[in-house]
């Protein structure tokens, strides 16, 4: 079972069931939205993940361009956002626990920062992985 939850910890979920490898996302959105280089986030269906408290304080922005963002709206942490209602889009920063799965790809590589270096060896995407698609 996997467990995360906000920095204020007034909301918390967990993850049952089969989850993909992590893939870090280098767009300018997510970027915006973490103050990072990348998101990095697994997918898992929406069966699999079930909120233990705080829903409530569940936010979303949805930008002009389509981005959608899932937030707490006491402490501002990134949280699990669903895709075409059909899987979840889980922000790897909010675990609590180890997945046991690791960073496998980035995407959204075409849109990096000019100042984010990418130093591994993983696989590359300029735009969604394949398992990204709904």
């Amino acid at each position: 079972m996997i467990k995360g939850s906000c920095l204020c910890g007034e909301v918390a979920y967990e993850v049952d069931g089969k989850i993909s490898e992590i893939g870090q996302c280098h767009c300018s959105k997510c970027r915006k939205f973490t103050g990072s280089s990348n998101s990095a986030v697994f997918v898992t269906a929406i069966a699999n993940l079930k909120w233990l408290r705080g829903e409530k304080l569940l936010s979303s922005y949805k930008a002009p361009s389509g981005y959608f963002a899932v937030f707490c709206s006491k402490c501002g942490s990134p949280l699990p956002k669903t895709r075409a209602n059909k899987v979840y889009l889980v922000p790897a920063g909010t675990l609590d626990n180890d997945p046991g799965v690791k960073a496998a790809y980035h995407v959204h590589v075409a849109s990096k920062a000019p100042w984010d270096e990418i130093f591994d060896d993983l696989p590359q995407h300029e735009g969604h992985a394949p398992q990204w698609r709904a």
